[in-house]
């Protein structure tokens, strides 16, 4: 024959915890700013619920008895959890904090220039970017948004809010010294040149290089635009950047473009972010900031 039995309240764990850690019934209560009385019922309710002594008292000295050394550990555990599960609660649900996923390109070239700003404006935001190469699943990590170069829909299609950004273009761009070394003045040029690629799943140069018929001497791959992008710098070969994030190395000479028109594409850069009510208005914050900085780049 079962016996029927119920947990004990955990309004009474904080108490028991405490006078468990300091064998005192008085530190416990200085600790928790309550009287020794109050300790004291707490862990006799505690007692009675549960059917076994958890102290051994004696005139002088408190302490526990095998059954209270046995629940400790489940009560400290037990509170562990629940202060943890509480923290993370809160980060998600009221915190202040924006966890924001990108590529690294465009936290070290776009954000962090103007993060200053950011926190002027926003001084009450605690903006925390996340790099990575690979696109994150907002559902499955810890993070409130992501800022994503891509054609919607993602995976997460239905649990997200995708707000545009900006437009993006694209335009061949390599360093002056390399284009000295492997001018491009007709057509056969082109098979003399290196191509950058910088995504290994994507070939972005498929669709120039069958326009042209041509096969390149070198081909180049990274994992990373960030990389891409730094080796065209270095003069290695020619690489597709993509505007309006590549702007300032065009402007400030880094690279060059070989042709003064930029090409209109379909993919474009979108803030994607999971509902919350209570962080909707930092979400929208950023995303006005966003778009009045990739404004200012063009």
């Amino acid at each position: 024959m079962s016996v029927f039995y119920t947990s004990p309240p955990i309004q009474y764990l904080p108490a028991f915890v405490a006078a468990a850690r300091a064998n005192s019934f008085k530190v416990a209560a200085s600790q928790l700013n309550v009287t020794p009385s109050a300790i004291s019922q707490q862990i006799k309710t505690l007692e009675n619920h549960m059917g076994l002594k958890l102290f051994s008292r004696k005139k002088r000295s408190l302490q526990l008895t095998f059954a209270g050394i046995s629940f400790y550990q489940i009560a400290q555990d037990t509170l562990n959890q629940y202060e943890s599960g509480c923290r993370e609660f809160n980060e998600k649900h009221q915190s202040s904090t924006l966890n924001v996923s990108m590529i690294p390109y465009i936290a070290n070239e776009i954000l962090i220039p103007k993060l200053a700003e950011f926190h002027t404006l926003h001084p009450g935001i605690n903006l925390v970017m996340h790099t990575s190469v690979s696109l994150e699943n907002l559902q499955v990590q810890e993070l409130d948004a992501a800022i994503r170069f891509g054609i919607p829909p993602w995976s997460e299609q239905d649990v997200v809010n995708i707000e545009l950004i900006c437009h993006a273009q694209s335009v061949l761009v390599a360093s002056a010294e390399y284009l000295a070394r492997h001018p491009i003045h007709h057509t056969d040029d082109w098979q003399k040149q290196t191509l950058i690629h910088s995504r290994s799943h994507i070939n972005d140069w498929q669709a120039f290089m069958g326009k042209l018929n041509f096969k390149p001497q070198q081909q180049l791959v990274f994992d990373s635009y960030e990389a891409s992008l730094r080796a065209a710098e270095e003069g290695l070969g020619i690489a597709i950047a993509v505007l309006p994030i590549s702007q300032n190395k065009i402007s400030q000479d880094k690279l060059v473009c070989l042709s003064p028109k930029y090409k209109d594409i379909d993919e474009n850069f979108y803030l994607v972010s999971k509902p919350n009510e209570h962080k909707q208005a930092n979400i929208l914050a950023l995303q006005f900031w966003l778009k009045n900085i990739f404004k200012q780049i063009k």
